[in-house]
C-alpha cells in the first residue's frame, strides 16, 4: 500500500520573483521559497515550506520513509516534532477507510492511545484527519488527502509532538503544509 520512497528522490527549489511596488518605490523581495517540487518515479507533487521550518528530502526523510519532512529551523537537535508527507499508492477512492485502517494499527500498537477527529481541511481535495494521542507521551497529528482520480497517489502528512500536545504555531504548520499540496500531474522531469 505504501510508495517506498526512490532513492533519487530530487528537490527542486522554485524562488518566487520580487514583488514590484506600484508606487515606483523600491521593489520588495520575498526571501522564501513559494514552492517545493518533490519527485521520483512516477509522481511528483508540490508543497510549500511552513515560515520558520526547512524540508529534507534525503536523510532525514528515508529515516521516517517519507517524501518530504519538515523540521523546525530553530531546532536544538532533539527531534521533539516533525512534519511529514508521503505518497501513498492508491487502492480506490475510499481514502476514510485507509485513515481507519491505520487507526486500527495504532490501536493495535498502542492500547492506551487515545483518538479525536482531527479538522483539517484541504482547499480542492478529499481530506480526512485524526488525533492519536497517549498523555506525556505523544502527540500524532494525522491527514489523509486524496487529489482524486487524476492520481494513482493518495498524501498522507502527520506530524508527531513527543510529552505534550502542538501549539496553535505547529499547528498552524501542519496546516500550511498540508493546504499546499498539490498533485502535479503530468510533470515529467528533465534528465
Amino acid at each position: 500500500m505504501f510508495l517506498r520512497m526512490s532513492a533519487g528522490l530530487v528537490l527542486l527549489l522554485c524562488a518566487f520573483p520580487p514583488v514590484a511596488n506600484p508606487q515606483n518605490q523600491t521593489p520588495v523581495s520575498k526571501d522564501k521559497l513559494d514552492r517545493l517540487i518533490v519527485y521520483g518515479d512516477g509522481f511528483a507533487f508540490g508543497v510549500k515550506e511552513p515560515d520558520g521550518w526547512r524540508a529534507d528530502t534525503e536523510d532525514l526523510a528515508r529515516k521516517y520513509h517519507v517524501n518530504v519532512l519538515f523540521a523546525p529551523a530553530k531546532q536544538d537537535g532533539s527531534s521533539d516534532i516533525t512534519i511529514r508527507v508521503r505518497l501513498n499508492k492508491k487502492v480506490d477512492e475510499n481514502t476514510i477507510e485507509d485513515l481507519n485502517y491505520d487507526m486500527e494499527q495504532y490501536k493495535k500498537d498502542y492500547p492506551k492511545a487515545k483518538f479525536n477527529d482531527l479538522l483539517v481541511q484541504h482547499p480542492d481535495y478529499k481530506t480526512f484527519g485524526k488525533l492519536v494521542y497517549m498523555p506525556d507521551n505523544f502527540y500524532e497529528y494525522v491527514a489523509y488527502i486524496n487529489p482524486g482520480p487524476i492520481s494513482k497517489f493518495t498524501f498522507s502528512a502527520a506530524m508527531s509532538k513527543r510529552l505534550r500536545p502542538a501549539t496553535q504555531e505547529e499547528l498552524n504548520a501542519f496546516d500550511s503544509v498540508l493546504r499546499s499540496l498539490i498533485w502535479l500531474s503530468g510533470f515529467t522531469p528533465q534528465k
